[in-house]
């Protein structure tokens, strides 16, 4: 590892974070050790973005996780794709589409509206850009600030 975990922070806010990770993961998560420790200020940012995925979206709890776990899958962060399958678990969802992410075997898996999402996930990842196909999939099952939504989770 390049940058080694802080095990005892000073700062009373990391603190407090490390007991609220120890009880809800069983462990203190190492983005909690290594980043945030180091810079409490990305902590307060990353809890805005958790508000926002939990309680300022119009999607589906199922939806949010679906985009968070392919967006990570496509950009190759393990940690959060470990940690939107553990949501998923613990939501009682069922890991069959994250499987079929994996796997590459995800054409009969996911209905017309979660091919859009995985569609454009997927193009954005590999060229950082949306074709108007891609969009237009995603405008036909989707609104405008829903489509907002998903890019921000994206």
């Amino acid at each position: 590892m390049r940058l080694e975990p802080v095990e005892n922070p000073k700062n009373l806010f990391v603190k407090i974070a490390y007991w609220f990770s120890k009880k809800q993961f069983g462990k203190i998560i190492t983005p909690l050790k290594v980043i945030y420790a180091r810079k409490p200020e990305l902590l307060r940012f990353a809890m805005k973005i958790d508000k926002f995925d939990r309680k300022q979206t119009s999607l589906s709890h199922d939806l949010r996780l679906f985009i968070k776990y392919a967006a990570a899958f496509q950009n190759g962060c393990t940690f959060c794709q470990d940690i939107a399958l553990a949501q998923a678990v613990k939501s009682q969802i069922g890991t069959g589409k994250f499987t079929a992410l994996i796997s590459g075997q995800d054409s009969d898996v996911f209905d017309e509206k979660e091919q859009a999402v995985l569609h454009f996930i997927r193009q954005y990842a590999a060229e950082r850009k949306v074709s108007d196909e891609n969009f237009a999939a995603l405008k036909k099952h989707f609104s405008e600030t829903q489509i907002v939504e998903i890019l921000a989770l994206n």
